[in-house]
This record gives C-alpha cells, sequence and structure tokens, in this order.
C-alpha cells in the first residue's frame, strides 16, 4: 500500500439488524458483561424486542476456514480489475476491445459489463468498473452522429471524472481514505450506475419492481447520456475533425442544452444515483450564448437542480419507509428496504463504501453551493453543529495521517512520482473542501448577522484551515509545481484544478469581507490575501502555458481506410478544465485586485498590461459557447466592478487590445450626434466627433459647450470632445469600445457607413446604429460583415432633456451586449429601455409615428393648420411641443425619409402626408433661398 497507510480494519461486532441498517452496535459490550454464556441482544433489538444474530460473522469465519484448508477462493471475494493505468499520464481513449478493428464498447456491452460488475459487488470492498463508453442517445436529438455522441462522453471523462474521480478516490474521499482496495480515480457515472443496479436488483427481490432492466431504468440510463451531451459539447470545437462554423456550433449547444434541460423535471420524479448525477451536470453545465433572459426564466434553474438531487439522495439513503406526507400526496409507511440481503453480501461493506462514495460526491456540491450561491446546505449543518458531523471529522482525522505518512518522505523533487504527485492533489483536495465548508459558514455568520462571537470563531476557523493547508499540503504541492513538466497531463490538470479552486476561496473570503465593511478582519489576512492573489494568477498562467492532448480515434466507418489512426488536439489546460465559472469568478476577482493596486501606484503600468492581458487570455480559451463567458468578456472589456468607484479612470478602462479603450465614437455631428457626445462625455471619457463638414463640428462643440454649462454639474469632469473628418476616421476608433452612426435616415447611406466601420474598428468594439425606424436586420440585408455578432441598435429621442433610449439586437448579436449597454447607457444619464423582439420604429416611434401621421393628414385635408393642430394638441395632452413643432425640432428632410421609409416597408400607408410634407419642405427651401439672396 503506497505512503504507509493504514488499512481501514474489518469491524465484527454488529448484529445482522445494525449491520443492515448502518447503525452503532452495542452487541460486544453486552457479549462481554455476559462472559462465555449467550450472546446478549444490543440495546437496539432489545427496546424492538427482537433477538441479535450474528450470522454474517458465522458465515465469514467458515469462508475464511474453508479458504485456508481448501484453498478454494470464495465467491465474489475477487477483486474485479481496473482498466485505469497505473500511471494515468496519457489520454484515456476508453475501453476498446482487443482487436484494433473493434472502436467502443457500445451501449448493449456496456449494460452487460455493468450487470456483471454487480453480481458480486456487495461481496466486495468496491472498486470502480473500468470505464466504458454508450452511444448517447442521437436519434432523439436528431443532431450528433454516432461518433460524436461517443466523442462527448470521452471528453466527458477526459475533463470531469479525471478531476473529481480523484476527489472520489482512496486519497480523497474520507470514507475510502487508504482503503488499498479502492481505486484512486473512481468514475462517479459508473460508481452510479452500480449503486442503481443493486437497488434495482434488491427491489426485485423483494417483488417491489421489476429490476434493472426496467423501462424506468433505461429512461435514467438516457437522460444522464443526453446530459453528457450537453455537459461536453462546450468542448466540441477544439476537438472535432470538421470546422463546425460558430454560428453552427451555438446552435449545437443550444440544442443538446435544451434537451436535456426540458428532461430534468422528469429526472426529479424518477429518484435514483443516476437521476441525481444527472440533475448534478446538469447544473454545471453553462447556459449557452444566445439563450435570452426569458428562455433562462422559463425554466429549472442549476441551483434547483442541485436542491433536488440533494434531496434525491437523502431519499435513497432513507431504509426506514415510515408515513409521508405533503398538501398534495400522502406515502403509506412500507417495510423497511434492505439492500443487504444475501449471506455473501453481508460479510463485506462493500454496498456502504460505495454509497458513501455517492454521498461524499454529493456533499461536495452541497458545500459548493452554500459557499458560492449563499444558500444553507442540506446534507450538512450550518454555523451551529457541523464540527461533530462524521465527514468534516474524518477530513481533519486524514490530514494527520496524510501528514504522519508524508514526514516519512524525502523532500525535493527526485522522488516526485506521479503516483505520489496525485496523492498529493487528492489528499489536498479534501482539506479544500473543508476549506470551502469552513468559508461558507463565515459568510453565513455575516449574512445572518449573528453575535459577534460567532463571527470571530467562524473566521478564526478559517485562518486556522488556511494556515494547516499551508503548512501540510503547500509545500508538497509546491514541490509537485517543481516536477511538473516531467509529470503526467491528467496530474498537470488535476493540480491546476486544486489549487485555482482552493485559493478563489480565499478570494471570495476577502470579497466577502469588502462587502460587509469588514475591514478589521481584513487587516488580519492582508499576507494570506496577497499569496491567494498571486497564486490564482499564476495558476492561471500555468493553465495557458501548459497544454492537455486529446486523441481521438478512427471513426467505425473509416476504420478500414488509410491515414491516420488517431487524431490529435492540443490545447491550453484552462481550455478543458471542466470548472470554466471557477476561472471566471477567478478573473474578475483578480481583476478587482489589479485595479486597486494599480491604482494606489503599487504596481507599474507595463505590469499592468501584463496581468491584463494574462487574464484576457484566460478567458479567450474557455468555452465560447457560455453565456458567462461571453458576459464576463464584455465586463471584463469596460472594468465594470460596483464594488470600487467606477469614476476612477483605472477602473472604466478597456483592455481587450494592448491600448486602453476608454472613449466613444459618433459618426455624423447633427442634432442627434452633439447631444449624444454631451451624454457620453459626461463620466470624464473622451468623445470622438466624426463628420465631412468642418461647420457642423464647430456647431456642435459650441452646442455641447452649452450643454455642459446648462447642466448645473458644478466641478464635473467632462470628457474631451476631440473633432475628426472622416480622413481621421481609423484614429477616431482606435479607442473606443463604441462606434454610434448618427448619418441621416437613408438606408444605403447608414450600410456603407456600418461595413466601413466593420472594417476599421477593433474586433471587440461594439458598432450601434442610431436609426429610429430601421432595425438591425433592415440594415444588415445585402451587407456583409466580418463580425455582425457585435451590431446593434441604440436609438435615442433628445437627451439630455429626452433622455429615453431603446437597445434592440438582432438574431445573432452577442446577448452580453444588450445589458451591458444597458448598465452603461444608464451610468452616463440615459433612461435605457431593451425592445425585446425586432421591432421596425422601436417602441416609442411606433406610437409616435401615427400621430405624427395623422397630424400630417389632418393638416393635408384642410382640416386645421399646423399651429391649430400644436395649439389643441398641447393644450389636451399639456405637452411642451405639438406634433408640428417637435418635426421642426427634427428636421422635416428626416422625417420624410422616415415616413417614405414606412411606407415601402408597409405597404399601407396613405401618400397623403408625405406629399405634403414634400410641398412644405420644398416651400421652405424656396423662401430660405429668397431669404438669403435678400440678405
Amino acid at each position: 500500500m503506497p505512503g504507509g497507510l493504514v488499512t481501514r480494519r474489518t469491524q465484527f461486532s454488529s448484529c445482522d439488524e445494525c449491520r443492515r441498517s448502518r447503525v452503532a452496535c452495542d452487541a460486544a459490550q453486552s457479549r462481554n458483561a455476559a462472559a462465555g454464556e449467550a450472546p446478549a441482544s444490543c440495546t437496539r433489538c432489545r427496546n424492538r424486542h427482537k433477538s441479535c444474530t450474528f450470522k454474517w460473522i458465522q458465515d465469514a469465519k467458515a469462508s475464511g476456514s474453508g479458504n485456508t484448508s481448501g484453498g478454494v477462493k470464495r465467491k465474489g471475494r475477487r477483486r474485479i480489475a481496473s482498466h485505469h493505468p497505473s500511471s494515468d499520464t496519457s489520454s484515456t481513449q476508453g475501453s476498446r476491445a482487443s482487436a484494433g478493428n473493434e472502436g467502443f464498447v457500445l451501449g448493449s456491452e456496456r449494460g452487460a459489463h455493468r450487470e456483471s460488475v454487480t453480481t458480486s459487488v456487495l461481496s466486495t470492498p468496491f472498486v470502480a468498473p473500468s470505464p466504458t463508453y454508450s452511444t448517447i442517445t442521437a436519434q432523439n436529438t436528431g443532431l450528433l452522429s454516432e461518433a460524436d455522441s461517443r466523442w462527448l462522453e470521452t471528453l466527458y471523462r477526459e475533463g470531469f471524472e479525471a478531476v473529481f474521480g480523484s476527489w472520489m478516490g482512496r486519497y480523497s474521499c474520507p470514507f475510502l481514505f487508504g482503503h488499498n482496495l479502492a481505486d484512486k480515480y473512481v468514475s462517479i457515472s459508473d460508481l452510479c450506475c452500480h449503486l442503481d443496479g443493486c437497488m434495482a436488483d434488491a427491489a426485485a427481490n423483494n417483488g417491489q419492481s421489476p429490476g434493472r432492466g426496467s423501462e424506468r431504468c433505461c429512461l435514467i440510463e438516457q437522460s444522464l447520456q443526453r446530459t453528457i451531451a450537453s455537459f461536453s459539447a462546450r468542448w466540441l470545437p477544439i476537438s472535432s475533425r470538421t470546422a463546425l462554423s460558430e454560428n453552427d456550433h451555438r446552435v449545437l449547444v443550444q440544442a443538446l442544452w435544451r434537451h436535456a434541460r426540458r428532461d430534468m423535471l422528469r429526472i426529479i420524479n424518477r429518484p435514483s444515483y443516476r437521476s441525481m448525477l444527472s440533475l448534478l451536470l446538469f447544473a454545471l453545465t453553462p447556459i449557452p450564448d444566445g439563450i435570452s433572459e426569458e428562455e433562462e426564466a422559463d425554466g429549472i434553474s442549476g441551483q434547483a437542480c442541485v436542491h433536488a438531487a440533494l434531496q434525491q439522495i437523502q431519499t435513497l439513503r432513507a431504509r426506514q419507509k415510515n408515513l409521508q406526507f405533503s398538501g398534495s400526496k400522502v406515502s403509506p409507511s412500507l417495510k423497511s428496504q434492505g439492500i443487504v440481503t444475501t449471506p455473501e453480501s453481508i460479510e463485506t461493506s462493500g454496498f456502504i463504501n460505495a454509497e458513501s462514495t455517492a454521498y461524499w460526491a454529493a456533499l461536495t456540491f452541497d458545500t459548493s453551493a452554500s459557499l458560492t450561491l449563499n444558500c444553507r446546505p442540506l446534507l450538512s449543518s450550518g454555523l451551529f453543529g457541523f464540527e461533530s458531523e462524521l465527514p468534516w471529522r474524518l477530513v481533519r482525522t486524514c490530514a494527520k495521517m496524510f501528514d504522519e505518512t508524508a514526514k516519512h518522505w524525502s523532500r525535493g523533487s527526485s522522488d516526485m512520482t506521479d503516483e505520489r504527485a496525485n496523492q498529493i492533489i487528492a489528499a489536498g483536495a479534501s482539506w479544500k473542501l473543508l476549506g470551502w465548508k469552513l468559508t461558507a459558514i463565515f459568510k453565513e455568520a455575516l449574512r445572518d448577522g449573528h453575535d459577534e462571537s460567532e463571527v470571530r470563531k467562524a473566521y478564526l476557523a478559517v485562518v486556522d484551515s488556511i494556515k494547516q493547508f499551508g503548512t501540510v499540503y503547500r509545500p508538497l504541492l509546491d514541490e509537485c509545481h517543481k516536477r511538473m513538466q516531467f509529470l503526467g497531463q491528467q496530474t498537470k490538470l488535476r493540480w491546476f484544478s486544486l489549487m485555482l479552486h482552493y485559493h478563489l476561496s480565499i478570494l471570495m473570503l476577502v470579497d466577502v469581507m469588502e462587502v460587509t465593511d469588514r475591514h478589521d478582519l481584513l487587516a488580519d489576512i492582508a499576507d494570506i490575501s496577497t499569496d491567494a492573489e498571486n497564486t490564482v494568477m499564476n495558476t492561471l498562467a500555468f493553465g495557458l502555458h501548459n497544454t492537455f492532448t486529446l486523441r481521438r480515434p478512427p471513426d467505425p466507418d473509416t476504420l478500414g481506410q488509410e491515414g491516420p489512426r488517431d487524431t490529435t488536439f492540443t490545447v491550453p489546460i484552462v481550455s478543458i478544465d471542466p470548472y470554466p465559472h471557477h476561472a471566471v469568478a477567478g478573473v474578475q476577482l483578480l481583476r478587482k485586485a489589479i485595479d486597486r493596486d494599480f491604482g494606489v501606484g503599487k504596481i507599474t503600468d507595463e505590469t499592468y498590461q501584463s496581468l491584463l492581458s494574462t487574464l484576457e487570455r484566460t478567458l479567450k480559451h474557455l468555452p465560447q459557447s457560455s453565456k458567462s463567458v461571453q458576459a464576463a468578456i464584455a465586463k471584463f472589456s469596460l472594468g465594470i466592478y460596483p464594488e470600487f468607484d467606477c469614476s476612477l479612470i483605472f477602473i472604466d478602462k478597456m483592455v481587450l487590445s494592448v491600448t486602453p479603450k476608454t472613449s466613444v465614437a459618433l459618426i455624423g455631428a447633427g442634432t442627434q450626434g452633439r447631444r449624444l457626445a454631451f451624454m457620453w462625455s459626461s463620466r470624464g471619457n473622451d468623445v470622438h466627433l466624426v463628420d465631412g463638414q468642418e461647420t457642423q463640428l464647430e456647431a456642435s462643440l459650441k452646442a455641447i459647450d452649452d450643454f455642459q454649462k446648462d447642466s448645473g454639474k458644478k466641478n464635473s469632469q467632462w470628457g474631451r470632445i476631440i473633432t475628426h473628418s472622416p480622413k481621421t476616421l481609423r484614429e477616431a476608433l482606435k479607442t473606443a469600445w463604441l462606434v454610434v452612426e448618427c448619418v441621416p435616415e437613408q438606408l444605403a447611406l447608414k450600410q456603407k457607413v456600418i461595413v466601413e466601420l466593420d472594417a476599421l474598428a477593433g474586433e471587440d468594439t461594439i458598432i450601434a446604429s442610431n436609426s429610429s425606424s430601421y432595425s438591425c436586420s433592415e440594415i444588415l440585408e445585402g451587407i456583409s460583415l466580418k463580425n455582425e455578432r457585435r451590431f446593434l441598435s441604440a436609438h435615442s429621442y433628445w437627451p439630455p432633456e429626452t433622455p429615453e433610449i431603446e437597445i434592440m439586437g438582432h438574431e445573432t448579436t452577442n446577448p452580453s451586449y444588450i445589458p451591458l449597454m444597458m448598465e452603461q447607457c444608464k451610468a452616463h444619464g440615459f433612461s435605457p429601455f431593451q425592445v425585446k423582439t425586432p421591432s421596425m420604429g422601436y417602441i416609442y416611434n411606433r406610437i409616435w409615428a401615427a400621430i405624427k401621421r395623422e397630424a400630417l393628414l389632418a393638416a393635408s385635408e384642410g382640416v386645421a393648420t399646423p399651429e391649430e393642430i400644436d395649439a389643441m394638441f398641447k393644450g389636451i395632452l399639456k405637452t411642451p411641443k405639438g406634433p408640428f413643432e417637435q418635426m421642426d425640432v427634427v428636421g422635416l428632410d428626416v422625417v420624410l425619409d422616415i415616413e417614405q421609409h414606412y411606407a415601402d416597408a408597409r405597404g399601407d400607408i396613405p401618400s397623403a402626408p408625405r406629399e405634403y410634407l414634400q410641398k412644405v419642405s420644398r416651400e421652405w427651401t424656396s423662401w430660405c433661398q429668397e431669404w438669403t439672396w435678400f440678405l
């Protein structure tokens, strides 16, 4: 046994009934008191008026003597050979048949394999079955080929189970710690399938269900496979033989996610270990980019799935089926269900060990949710009582055992093998979960307003656990890092995951102290906080600079063809990390720390840019199909962190390129352009105003100066208004995070401007149209952009007097840009409204168009003069201006262009209003020319 860890002994003290129920038994003490007399009943059996039996002990002893004398190996004691390599340094290829042309094990073989495992598993300590693969049901979705289905499960095992399986193995799970018959890496999906099989067999033996081959079991298995497909689809772009377009991949990920999500409600009503895993995996599946807020809210959430999964494991572990009822259903009491039913199965703790491992997996999710989602744990106590719970006591005991073992190891990297490195990482992962638990408890103490003594107690417990991690595990993990280039890629992935997750909890600890203004506590952990920031940054850099190789075997239909048998994909480790949301959270918390240090002059500008570049590249290598990743990229671009004063220049820097992007560019210096320039410069950022007419630019500068004087803001820091001709447009766009076209309402002109902006602007610059009538789709029709996902509409009215602005996207607009624009518009004095579906005329203009058109029609028919219509309109509605006065402000030429567009698009618009406008416009133009000649 590696490391000299002590093997858990088999306890021969419990009676049959207590062993079945997994409770403590005092029969041994009763026998000692009896001193040679017949065994007395334990307290539990005596209270139930039953006699204790010890058949399992007698059978175990009889079988043991039989093996000694006859040499016959007891049936069921054979350990199932594990197909995990002793050193998992290479990329797992999945279970293959011995012949190279047989490919992957298919679904029927997987079921047969699991059935053979289950027949003997109750009589052996749990050993994880070798990883097997089944085809994810693609026929039901019509989206995946059979080869892609298998590959998605391979990606799931390579990514998620490589990390999570280590946490469930004998070096990390406290229920199995040091057990020499337990696996180092446990496949949680195979474990759950095995447990379901045991329970199905037991229920079938009791006549309570048809067993593992039932339709219900098949549906549970299919649901798990669909969830795995949705979970793994994020990695298809980096591991697909055929180059999927960005849009095709997005559609595929969305479809798989929607299909899996619809299945969650069915899964909730089919309690099983595989259903529990499906719910937990779906909670880890990123919401795809392109899913609207309405669709996201119109269904079950990831947090609800976690809670449902935790409720399921509580139900599955319950053996006493007493009367249960709720407002919707009454469940009568049933006979206690015993899973362990045969003499052969009673003799070992195999099923209990397997069930305890599944419980540890659920406890991992429960603890994580209580920390990251600010919710109460369901499987474990909170502030009061958690210290006495068995799992956390076992974690502390295992830490002491590991420390004693590690003291006998020679220090230095010369003896650092893959085996030892994985043992260190797994042991550290167990302590990491305790650290997360203690941090969650500290947050609970602050959140729920407990006494200061309780807050201090929780705080000291967290600090003590951090110091113990630094003493016991950190030196060994640093030794692993020194030897890392000689270790396997899965070892690197596990090390990356542990270092990121553990030190992220410290950053979250600091974050909650800052939010609650507990600066008195912050001062005590300044060094710990700095070390955590350094470690997370170095870990992200490690994930970028070290690679992970995926080897995809040939598809079954190409096995006989010539050419390479495997396709190899090499990506940074951060790209294959199964927990990208942890990296996103780490980037956001680090950004706050970096901005803080840069703002006080603690780091130089060169260092600042280098650190930001690392964070940017991290986000770029995370799954781009994730809505959260896209939102983080957009938010990171502008440095929006509400905990800080956003008026500080260093917070507003845009760092998706080497040059900070802080400004806004406006194309067109007319009535709208100059007013928008005033609004966007109100927080100290520069505005670049572009127009081909010098007189327009000069008039705009004067108008903006008047706006600033009339604003009534004293000591305000206004941004510079920098004017440009079209010749210097590229320079104007260099530092712009947003560019808005404000040219006349002519479609061809707007399209020409948008195409030019798309060619010159940086790839992360948002391009917006200020059109009042043309939708995004109409503008995009007939033109080709290199990046149409950054294009949207931002239609303003008459700022600053009328600050309303309407934000509208199109089918392929990056969804994260909409809330970003809403935030930034609000911060700059606008009143933003989102147009949720494509709408010609947006929201208000559809209403205003009808009023305007009827006013023009009434005037054209001689019903009343424009002055009379305005007077009546203002008198009744109490508005400062009437329809014709409003049209004069906008410009009759603009009004005519808009009316012409409505007529072209709808076809049912009367021509009289346009003809009247043309007549008035001609008369006005003629009068102006005569007046100019007279002057």
